[in-house]
């Protein structure tokens, strides 16, 4: 036999071939001889480009959206701030009114008792206005003293037991609308001691 028949061998065991190992599977593939793989990666490629675009364009769009209801929800809470306002203020002027009348009147007259009785007409009418807003005052004079409504600016002996940490005296009025804290009461609290 003289046509020699050569047979090249390739090992392609890891350990015999660690170059083999390195090199990216789609490297290995000729490409030459399958250009139907390249069209269809080529595809593959587009279409997951298109995809990919479409996701953005999808996501930018939500973002634009979400930040158009945010302007818009601030804008909401804005106005209904305004008109709360201006529905408060709508109900004191009649009051402020009442009180430059009441003032006048005064001036001209020199009449304190009428004076007097024309600021409480007043002061009751602004108490009516506040109440309907929901502003209470907090009753605290004899009750256990409570830092979260009341602010202490004194503690003064008391020689009963009971009294202890008990307020005394309401310096200033706390109020409160619904269940927000307006201003704390300022109080003057017992402090039992032995004398």
């Amino acid at each position: 036999m003289s046509d020699d028949v050569k047979v090249k061998v390739l090992d392609k065991r890891h350990w015999v071939n660690p170059e083999a190992l390195d090199k990216d599977p789609i490297e290995k593939i000729d490409l030459k001889r399958h250009p139907h793989l390249v069209a269809q990666l080529e595809t593959q490629m587009a279409e997951n480009d298109a995809k990919l675009k479409e996701y953005i364009a999808a996501y930018k769009q939500k973002m634009a959206e979400n930040d158009e209801f945010r302007a818009r929800l601030q804008k909401d809470v804005e106005k209904r701030v305004d008109t709360a306002t201006a529905n408060f203020v709508r109900e004191v002027l009649p009051l402020m009114d009442q009180l430059d009348m009441a003032l006048a009147s005064a001036e001209k007259t020199r009449d304190a008792a009428t004076l007097i009785t024309g600021l409480k007409m007043i002061q009751s009418g602004f108490v009516r206005t506040f109440t309907e807003f929901g502003l209470t005052e907090i009753e605290c004079e004899g009750k256990a003293f409570n830092p979260s409504e009341a602010e202490a600016l004194q503690m003064m002996p008391v020689s009963k037991e009971d009294k202890d940490n008990t307020v005394i005296e309401v310096v200033q009025p706390g109020f409160r609308m619904k269940e927000m804290l307006i201003r704390p009461a300022k109080v003057i609290v017992g402090k039992y001691s032995e004398f």
